[in-house]
């Protein structure tokens, strides 16, 4: 036992102690278990063996109370009571032991005094090494920091000092943002800077504290001590997953009672924790806070002392240049350097005061510039526009203040909005607000109130500086558009030369300021136009292509996707809609008076979306080159009539004669020099005296809307002429006239056209009259010609037939009575004798099977099918009934003349009849798979003799129905018959 107790003294730490001493006691006892309670709860510390559920700690506390061993059962309670109950320092612990042997717990009794004794030194060492430790970590911590305001150098060596001090193997600090954590709505706090010692390896996840543990750390100031075996299945284990640790320290870090972070200490292995650990890691994270803070507020100093320095150099630099694009490049690139955005926006207002556009911008998508419209009055931006102040949001999402255009608004509908701070500055000059700046953060806004009012200074330096610009600009901008428009109206002058529209696009895509730049025009497309003034289809026709500065000319595929972005006006593109090298550009339509004649289109490989004043300049350099095309197209339309007009006149058979106001011949077409001879230079007056002609001419002098008309005869070259005679007054503006127009028709010509249209009337009637005759002289022919194969086919079945069968019979009972060689020759011929029989037979089923007449249309047909070379089938639609007989015969014909076309010409190896009853008509079809004809065949056909197609047609047109008859080379045939019935 003393060589036990040797063992024991060695303890550094009251842990150490018991669990030495359960071991042992469990050992010497041959106990079935083992356990040592410690404090005042008398939780149990540490425990050895089996049994241990028998106590439920009642005797621990009676031992400890009494100071006396306690026995109860099979469990053995002895104390180790440290202090007095009268003064109230009683503490100590309760070694249990379970079903050990009677002679080794006496053992045990008799040393418990030398074990108190053994156990208040192990607590007496422990208490003097925590106040040691915590004296030496801290000053070790002050060494190393040597009163550095470098953070990263402060949190590096808070955390390798707190690894060192506790014995752990990994330590790290995370600080929280700069957005005050303690006031987040949900309890929770994040770590944006983690400086770590000890991990192998970066970890994926985000250091975060819960609001339970939030609630421990800051506002109570505990430290946290994680015991993988006992808080497994906590949210705290969940949090400390991708860690893994066995043991871990959370303390927290805070300065003048902000929240600045967390220091976090573990262990991956097993082992006790040592007693004050937990203060020895509290007073190193508030040593260690008082330094992180001075040195964030070193470098806030620092940073924005550099910021008002840097505000002093832009103000310089901006004020170098009058070139917008420059000017504006260099205000987004300082904002977001300065001031750490993730994004910046210069907004322009538009004229009608209510809308800002995104001018220029760095940092955002293409989309998002194009669709970001944002009303005045709206949004981050749109409030400090209307109120001409800064209008800041720290979380957009949280404070829910909407978006300032529709594009936005839908974005935070849907959780996608990219950014959750935003800072809004008005852009004014001379008191009046032309703009906005916008920054853009994807997280918290991370600007205090100073940096905020450093913004204002900014975006003030930023106005005045693009306010010169924007003056410089239009001047430059009028006198370039002038010149511009010059420059097109002179090279679109009429004829348009060669090469001219190329020189045309060079000047625009310059104008623009843009690299390449297209113009193309269009043909048909006049009323091809939508309500929305879009094209509905491509155009059928491209009349030119001018290119500037592209690599190929665009193909018709191009030309028609760029056709179908066209709107109303000039619009900008985006990137999706460009041709192929561009990142920004616009589309302007060339249209006159409601008629597309082409299109605009210029880009550069720049993201710069097109402003206001581009697309201003576009729709007036854009209506320039319609006026130019236009009136090329009216004069060359103009002179395309005049020509259109002269041929007519020249080719009219009506006499037309232009003359001035005096009555002098200017021009007359070939029909009035044909019947009237040479006219231009004499006077009408002198060829047409007569009273009704100068009447109708001083009419139209004095009224030259009225007009006149009259009827005269005058001298011809081949005699007199009777005319009809128009006149119209030729005025050159209102009540300006300058000629007179006559227009003349000689009536006696147009009585030998009606005589002779009379008289082909009467020849065309006599030719009528003859086809009907000959039409029923077909339909009786027809008719007899059934009536003759009628009796032909009743007489040789009748008469015929019947006496070859009578034959046959008196041939049989003649070859009754014969033997030998003369019976076979009688039986031979009886064999002839019956193929004869069954020959007339089929010939009279041909001529007119009986099956037509008795059973109906049908039957027959089935019948035909059946005696057809070609395989062939019946089809049936429809109720069935009969019809006339004329139809039904007409009927059987057609189809009997069609399978044996198929049998002698189609080839095929399958046919179909097709029987289709329908209310008030029937129509049958005959079709095959054989090799078919065209129409040239079909013809050739005819021509050739073979007129049973045109037969069958005939026949069918005068039972009152019509025949129609498809067919393709190689893909069969297929003949429709359509009757009433």
């Amino acid at each position: 036992m003393l060589a036990a107790l040797a063992s024991l003294s060695q303890a550094q730490h009251a842990s150490e102690f018991l669990h030495r001493l359960t071991l042992i006691a469990s050992e010497r006892c041959r106990a079935h278990g083992a356990q040592a309670r410690l404090g005042e709860a008398l939780s149990v510390l540490c425990a050895h063996g089996r049994g241990l559920g028998l106590s439920d700690g009642s005797l621990a506390r009676q031992a400890l109370t009494t100071g006396q061993p306690q026995r109860s059962g099979m469990i053995c309670a002895l104390p180790l009571r440290c202090g007095s109950p009268a003064d109230g320092s009683l503490t100590g612990a309760v070694l249990e032991i379970i079903g050990g042997e009677a002679a080794a717990l006496a053992e045990i009794e008799v040393a418990l005094p030398l074990l108190t004794l053994a156990f208040e030194g192990a607590l007496a060492r422990e208490a003097r090494r925590g106040r040691g430790r915590v004296t030496e970590t801290l000053a070790q911590l002050n060494v190393r920091i040597g009163g550095s305001l470098d953070l990263a150098e402060v949190l590096t060596a808070t955390a390798q000092s707190a690894a060192h001090a506790l014995g752990f193997e990994r330590a790290l600090v995370g600080l929280f943002g700069p957005s005050g954590e303690a006031g987040r709505p949900t309890g929770t706090a994040l770590a944006s800077e983690v400086f770590t010692h000890g991990f192998a390896a970066p970890f994926s996840g985000d250091v975060g504290v819960g609001p339970e543990s939030f609630a421990r750390l800051m506002e109570r100031g505990e430290v946290i001590v994680y015991d993988h075996e006992r808080d497994q299945g906590t949210p705290l284990s969940a949090g400390l997953a991708e860690f893994s640790p066995m043991l871990a320290l959370i303390a927290p870090l805070k300065a003048r009672g902000r929240p600045l972070g967390i220091l976090y200490a573990d262990l991956r292995v097993r082992r006790p924790l040592s007693e004050g650990d937990d203060t020895l890691l509290l007073a190193l994270a508030e040593q260690a806070s008082l330094a992180i803070d001075n040195a964030r507020r070193y470098t806030d100093e620092t940073r924005k002392r550099h910021v008002a320095e840097s505000l002093r150099e832009v103000g310089a630099s901006l004020s170098h240049s009058l070139n917008l694009a420059d000017i504006l490049a260099s205000v987004l690139n300082y904002a977001r350097v300065l001031f750490g955005a993730d994004a910046c926006a210069v907004h322009e207002l538009q004229p009608d005061g209510r809308t800002l556009s995104i001018r220029s911008a760095v940092g955002l998508s293409s989309e998002y510039v194009l669709r970001s419209r944002a009303r005045v009055g709206t949004g981050v931006t749109g409030r400090a526009v209307e109120r001409g102040q800064l209008t800041c949001s720290r979380d957009v999402g949280v404070e829910a203040q909407g978006g300032g255009s529709r594009y936005s608004r839908q974005l935070l509908a849907a959780g996608k909005y990219p950014y959750r701070g935003v800072v809004g500055l008005p852009l004014s000059a001379r008191g009046n607000v032309f703009g906005g700046l916008s920054l853009y953060y994807t997280e918290v806004l991370p600007l205090d109130a100073e940096e905020l009012a450093l913004t204002e200074v900014f975006a003030a330096q930023a106005a005045l500086a693009i306010e010169n610009a924007r003056l410089y600009e239009d001047e430059v901008r009028r006198e370039r558009e002038s010149a511009v428009l010059l420059s097109v109206a002179a090279r679109l002058q009429s004829p348009i030369a060669p090469g001219a529209l190329f020189e045309v696009a060079r000047e625009l895509t310059l104008a623009l300021g843009a690299e390449r730049g297209l113009i193309v025009t269009l043909g048909g497309t006049e009323g091809n136009l939508t309500a929305a003034g879009q094209v509905r289809d491509t155009p059928e026709r491209v009349t030119q292509v001018a290119a500037y500065n592209l690599p190929a000319a665009p193909d018709a595929a191009q030309i028609g996707w760029l056709v179908a972005q066209l709107g109303r006006g000039p619009r900008p593109l985006t990137r999706r809609h460009l041709l192929d090298g561009a990142a920004s550009g616009l589309l302007a339509p060339i249209r006159h008076q409601g008629s597309l004649l082409g299109l605009f289109y210029a880009d550069q490989s720049q993201e710069e979306v097109p402003g206001e004043r581009s697309l201003h300049l576009a729709r007036s350099l854009s209506d320039q080159v319609a006026l130019s095309l236009s009136r090329e197209r009216l004069l060359s339309a103009l002179a395309r009539e005049e020509a259109r007009y002269r041929l007519l006149a020249h080719s009219a058979h009506d006499l037309i004669i232009a003359a001035d106001t005096a009555g002098t011949v200017t021009y007359a077409n070939p029909a009035s020099l044909r019947l009237l001879g040479p006219l231009e230079g004499y006077g009408l007056m002198s060829l047409i005296s007569a009273p009704a002609f100068l009447d109708a001419w001083h009419t139209c002098l004095s009224t030259p809307d009225s007009g006149g008309r009259c009827e005269v005869t005058v001298s011809g070259v081949a005699g007199e002429l009777h005319l009809e005679v128009r006149l119209s007054a030729v005025t050159g503006g209102p009540g300006q006239v300058q000629g007179l127009l006559l227009v003349a028709r000689d009536l006696s010509e147009l009585q030998t056209l009606a005589e002779e249209i009379q008289r082909r009337g009467q020849e065309l009637e006599a030719v009528s009259a003859r086809q009907g005759e000959l039409r029923q002289f077909l339909s009786l022919f027809t008719q007899a010609q059934e009536e003759e194969r009628r009796r032909i086919s009743r007489e040789l079945h009748d008469d015929t037939a019947q006496v070859l069968v009578a034959l046959g019979r008196r041939l049989d009972r003649l070859g009754r009575n014969l033997s030998g060689e003369n019976r076979l020759q009688a039986a031979d011929i009886r064999l002839d004798l019956n193929a004869a029989i069954e020959s007339v037979r089929r010939f009279a089923r041909n001529l007119r099977p009986s099956v037509l007449d008795d059973l109906g249309l049908l039957p027959a047909l089935e019948w035909l099918a059946s005696q057809s070379r070609t395989p062939t089938r019946l089809e049936v639609q429809g109720a069935e009934r009969r019809l006339s007989a004329a139809a039904e015969l007409t009927l059987f014909r057609a189809v009997q003349e069609a399978l044996s076309n198929v049998d002698k010409h189609a080839g095929a190896a399958s046919a179909a009849v097709r029987v289709v009853y329908q209310p008030g008509e029937v129509e049958v079809s005959v079709s095959d798979d054989g090799r078919g004809l065209d129409s040239g065949e079909a013809a050739q056909r005819a021509q050739a003799g073979h007129m049973g197609l045109l037969g069958l047609r005939e026949r069918v047109a005068l039972a009152g129905g019509e025949l129609s008859l498809e067919s393709r080379a190689g893909r069969g045939t297929q003949v429709r018959f359509v009757l009433p019935g």
